[in-house]
């Protein structure tokens, strides 16, 4: 029998092999049980030689990228703010093509069972979780998802949040049903607690893991301890999966 399968998306200016390689203590525990898939965003970033020069902890994260991975600075999206003197709305451009992407990477890989992300990708994460509930299946978002994706078993976001944006509000309807486990860090100023908190809210089943830390995943032997409990505790196969729930 396959693995169950996680997707996992990065943050902003982040990729697919930085984040493995950021929660490889988490996934090695686990490596026999689950099929981690950390796909790169579609959408290439840059951190500019003016940027390193003027922030050094921007600098030391672009060598960091640089050092462990080849795929350069990805995105899921670029948030724009609203202009109200040219009467544009705030959006995330490039959000359909990035759905469209992870669409085909389900389409290859098949159904995934749980979705975790970090920071953007945990912003992602939490849209994908709201979307996937079977109350969604006609929103325009949804629709550009494989129908047979099936509402996945469990969400986890670590620095995760809620889309500021009104025009998205529909993709959040029928909330979060299934087990979520959110990942806040008290001395988080990229997303505050508070911003954090107003995913919760749209969740039925959440657990909440506060650290001490900033805008980060969490390393500390009992706190990753937590996730791969939570991990091993709630991700199940559908029953549409063909597979027995475990």
């Amino acid at each position: 029998m396959s693995k169950l399968r996680i997707l996992c998306l990065h943050g902003f200016t982040s990729n697919g092999s930085v984040h493995a390689h950021q929660v490889r203590g988490i996934t090695k525990a686990l490596s026999a049980e689950f099929e981690f898939l950390f796909p790169d965003g579609p959408h290439v970033t840059e951190i500019t030689d003016k940027m390193k020069l003027e922030s050094p902890p921007m600098r030391s994260w672009s060598d960091y990228v640089a050092q462990n991975s080849t795929s350069g600075h990805r995105a899921w999206w670029f948030a724009k703010d609203p202009d109200p003197a040219k009467n544009e709305q705030g959006t995330f451009q490039g959000l359909e093509q990035s759905l469209d992407f992870l669409g085909d990477v389900i389409q290859k890989t098949g159904p995934v069972h749980a979705i975790w992300g970090f920071s953007q990708g945990a912003g992602f994460a939490g849209m994908l979780m709201a979307l996937l509930s079977n109350q969604q299946m006609d929103d325009p978002l949804r629709t550009r998802l494989p129908r047979n994706q099936p509402v996945p078993s469990a969400g986890i976001f670590i620095a995760g949040f809620k889309s500021r944006f009104p025009q998205y509000e529909s993709a959040y309807a029928s909330g979060i049903e299934v087990p979520t486990l959110h990942i806040i860090g008290s001395q988080d100023t990229a997303v505050t607690p508070e911003r954090s908190e107003i995913l919760v809210k749209i969740c039925k089943n959440p657990t909440l893991l506060r650290h001490g830390g900033g805008h980060d995943v969490p390393t500390s032997e009992e706190e990753q301890q937590i996730i791969i409990a939570f991990l091993r505790q709630n991700v199940r196969a559908a029953s549409s999966d063909g597979r027995e729930k475990m």
